[in-house]
């Protein structure tokens, strides 16, 4: 049996409540990577957050959305 994008709908599914739970990023899930990406919109320059575990990821984002917040660099 062939993959297709449909497949994944419960990973796109964490992705868009990841992004709606974490305003100030962008959370997608990548079929290549089989893993999310999350993209800070915020000001400051942060590399996309990459994790196979979405709690994990979200701790990693909080992590970052604190560090900036406090001034200091991600």
């Amino acid at each position: 049996m062939r993959w297709h994008p449909g497949q994944d709908r419960e990973y796109r599914q964490v992705a868009a409540s990841l992004t709606y739970h974490h305003p100030g990023w962008w959370v997608m899930w990548s079929y290549s990577l089989r893993m999310w990406v999350a993209f800070f919109l915020g000001p400051a320059t942060v590399a996309p957050l990459r994790c196979a575990n979405p709690d994990r990821l979200s701790r990693q984002m909080r992590h970052v959305t604190r560090t900036v917040a406090s001034g200091r660099s991600p």
